[in-house]
């Protein structure tokens, strides 16, 4: 686990993320690593698109 890991996993911790979506955005974060312009921007907001929506439907994200 690299460090820029460890500090996502503490920042949600600390601000009561829940831990599947912490993991989750964990390992989208190990997947694309690369984030300049040459890198896979169009996947990885697919992919974000789809974990945020999956996180809504499961109640781990709500909105007040």
């Amino acid at each position: 686990m690299n460090e820029y890991t460890e500090l996502l996993l503490s920042l949600a911790k600390e601000h009561h993320i829940h831990d599947e979506l912490a993991e989750s955005l964990s390992k989208l974060m190990q997947q694309y690593p690369d984030l300049s312009q040459w890198g896979s921007h169009t996947e990885l907001k697919h992919k974000l698109k789809m974990l945020t929506e999956s996180a809504f439907t499961d109640k781990l994200i709500i909105t007040e």
